[in-house]
Order: C-alpha cells, then structure tokens, then sequence
C-alpha cells in the first residue's frame, strides 16, 4: 500500500471517530412508547365484526335473491355457511346476535316455529304507590287553583264594576301572591286599564277550560275500542285532498290540454325529411303549436333544413318529439301554455325541484316483508326498494327526459334520512309523477 493508501485510511478512521464522538455528545433519544396492546385488539374486533355484520348482509341478500326464483333450498344453505363462516375475532354478544337472526330466519324458510325469548312480564315499580299519590296530590292543586283563580277573576271584575278599586287591587295582589306563574294571574299583573287586563284574563282562562275539556274528551275517545282494522277522522277525505291539492304541480287548462296530447299515442314515418316539417307535421298530429327558441337554434348552429328520421308506431307524442329532438341536441319543456323547444342546458334552468315522500311504500316491504335482522339490512332493503321505485319511474314518465343514458335535463336523488326522492324536472313531468303517486 502506498503513501496514498495510508492517508486515505487515516482519513476515514478518523472521520469514524469523529461521528462517534459528536453521536456520544447527543442527548439519548426517548424510547417510543410501547403500542397499546388493549387498544389493538379492540379495534382488530371492531372491524372484524363489521366485517361479519357485511358478510351476513351479503349473505342476506343472496338468499333473497334464491328467493326471488323460488329456490328456498339454495337460500337456506347460504344462510347456513354465513352463520358458519363467522369469524373467531368477533365478540361473543355479536356472535349470538347473528347467530340467533340466522338461526331464526332459517326456521322461518324452512316452516319451523321461530323461537322467542322468554318473556318475564310487567315489572311492577315498588314507588308506584308513592308517584300515584303524588300525581293525585298535584291533579287536587290544580284543580283547586283553577276555581280559586275562575272566583277571583269574577272577584275583580264585580267590585271593578262596582268602583271598588282597591278590593279589586287586593284580590289580584293574592291571586298573584298564590299563583305567580297562573297565565290568567300574569296577564292581571299587566301594566294598562283594569277593564283590558280583566278582558285578557278571563280570556286565558276560558281558553286554558275548553282545551283542558278537549284534552279529556280526546283520552276518553283514544280509551274506546276500535271497529274496523283502521279507523280514520271524521275529516280525513278533506284533509287529504287538501294535501293532495298543495303537492301538485297546479297547471292551467291549457296546459293540461297539452300534457294530454303528448301523452297520445301517434305514427310517424320520416325518412330524412327536413326537421322543419317534421316539427310541423308533429304540430298537427298534437294539435298544438311548438315554439322553437331561435338563440337555442343559434347556439347549436342548427340547420333546420337538415333531414330527420324516425318510424315509430304506437309511441306517445311525448316519446316521439323527445326522439327527434335529442337527436339533435334540443329537447321540450311545456311553459307558458305552449310546447316550447329549446336545448338541453337552457331546459336545465326552466326545471323545478319537488320532494316526494316514499316511506310508505319503500320500508316494511319486500320478498319477505318487514324481517328484523337489524338497522344494516333494513337500511339495505329499503334502499333497494327505493332504488326500485326511482328505475320504475325513469322508464314509466318520460323516460328520455332524465340523465344518464338518454342525457335528458332531469334528475332523481334518493335521501334515505328523509326515505323521500328529490326530483329535478320540467312541470309536466311533475305533473304526471304527482297523478302517479296520487292514485296509490
């Protein structure tokens, strides 16, 4: 080894010693906390429970499905491995819970009695005695009061009558006295003219009589045993057309007239013929004018000359008129008593926003009716059953009026906490959603 060799090996070693050296200088570093081994484990079982809890749900909806095709053998044995192929990480409470919900709708498919837990009864409260008592001390007050309150009132007003100004103040310094927080003593209390307080007083306390005589009469009818299966209010046909009243789209005469004309059935036969008079011999088959948007047609640099074909025979008009229009970019929406045509983003800001409530008839329902397997699988089979709902009603009213596939300006959103649908569309079409979920 030369010169050169040495050197560079005394420079490395003592370039070691002097990383060791400036290293030992340092402060030791604080050693990292050992994990939290409790924690660990309760968050491994947390997640393998909800993994266990999606696995039954998916389970669940196989089953349903064997279901559907009337394979109960095939549903049965799904639910059997779900139950099997639990996980061991999970607790034992959740465990028994799924077993038992799988264990009992097996019985249920296969015929069998579904076992229930045992009922322990009505457990008396030992202070009921004690709160009974109470309750009938403080009916007693109440009761005592307003007559004391009812014979002060009448009190006030005799000697107010009479130019007794100062027994009448008495009486309402006792009143007040007694009971404070008595709405027909606070409103004595008032500052203004005897006779305006009086009037405010006795009128309290006439309205605190007939509602506490309503309030009796409703407990006493709510006691009565039931006649029918379901009993409505003597109101309830009025009450119910007035609801239906305010949630539909309220069109004109006019406009009726034309949502039923789209709703006709017509045959047409163009063969590239110039979309101008194909729009007009679609005006005459309607029996309704179409106003056609010159800046839409501008904006699109739309050549109306330009040929259009459809055959179609036994389609509505509305059917009809969406197909050749969105063919080239427009659409229709029915406004101010006319079929106007204009494009699809000038028809977005022409659409309106109406909320349609579907709990009735998306929750309790299904293959196998209202099954209690927990909040998981009812939220999924209510989901379902809504997204059922929204599938009918994009390929039942209008279909080529909606987003997606066919590209149209209206939208359907399902909000599962309020089990309604948001619907975004053009007034006719609310129009004839609001005649469909009327006659349900």
């Amino acid at each position: 080894m030369g010169f050169k060799g040495y050197r560079w090996l005394g420079a490395v070693v003592t370039g070691t010693n002097l990383f060791a050296a400036a290293n030992a200088a340092q402060p030791p570093r604080p050693a990292a906390p050992p994990p939290d081994l409790t924690e660990l484990a309760k968050a491994k079982q947390q997640f393998a429970e909800k993994e266990a809890v999606s696995v039954v749900g998916s389970a669940w909806a196989a089953a349903k499905q064997e279901m559907a095709r009337s394979n109960r053998p095939k549903a049965i044995e799904i639910l059997k491995n779900a139950k099997q192929n639990l996980p061991a990480s999970i607790s034992e409470a959740t465990r028994a819970w799924l077993s038992n919900s799988i264990d009992a709708k097996v019985a249920e498919l296969e015929g069998k009695p579904v076992a229930n837990p045992a009922n322990p009864g009505m457990k008396l409260d030992p202070k009921s005695p004690e709160v009974l008592a109470a309750q009938k001390v403080l009916e007693e007050k109440a009761v005592a009061e307003r007559k004391d309150v009812v014979a002060g009132l009448q009190t006030v007003q005799q000697a107010d009558n009479a130019g007794r100004t100062a027994e009448a103040q008495a009486e309402i310094a006792r009143l007040t006295k007694l009971y404070p927080k008595n709405p027909s003593v606070m409103a004595l209390g008032q500052n203004g003219g005897m006779k305006t307080r009086l009037e405010d007083a006795i009128a309290i306390q006439m309205e605190l009589r007939d509602r506490w005589v309503k309030n009796q009469e409703s407990i006493t009818r709510s006691s009565f045993p039931a006649i029918n299966d379901v009993e409505f209010p003597k109101n309830w046909t009025e009450i119910s057309e007035r609801r239906l009243k305010n949630s539909t789209i309220q069109l004109t005469a006019k406009e009726k007239q034309i949502i039923d004309a789209l709703d006709k059935p017509i045959k047409v036969d163009f063969r590239e013929r110039p979309l101008e008079e194909a729009l007009q011999d679609l005006s005459n088959m309607l029996g309704q004018d179409l106003l056609i948007d010159k800046k839409s047609v501008a904006d699109l640099e739309l050549d109306l000359k330009k040929g259009a074909t459809l055959q179609a025979n036994g389609l509505s008009g509305r059917t009809v008129l969406r197909s050749i229009l969105a063919a080239q970019g427009l659409t229709f929406v029915v406004k101010d008593e006319a079929i106007q045509i204009v494009t699809v983003e000038r028809s977005r800001s022409l659409l309106t926003t109406r909320v349609y409530y579907l709990g009735d008839l998306i929750q309790g329902v299904g293959p196998f009716g209202d099954l209690q397997w927990g909040p998981i699988l009812n939220a999924q089979q209510t989901a379902a059953n809504a997204d059922a709902i929204v599938a009918a009603i994009r390929k039942s009213i209008d279909p080529l009026s909606w987003n997606g596939e066919t590209h149209g300006p209206g939208s359907i959103t399902y909000d599962y906490l309020t089990k309604s649908i948001v619907v975004r569309a053009s007034a006719e079409v609310h129009y004839s959603l609001g005649r469909t979920f009327n006659k349900r």
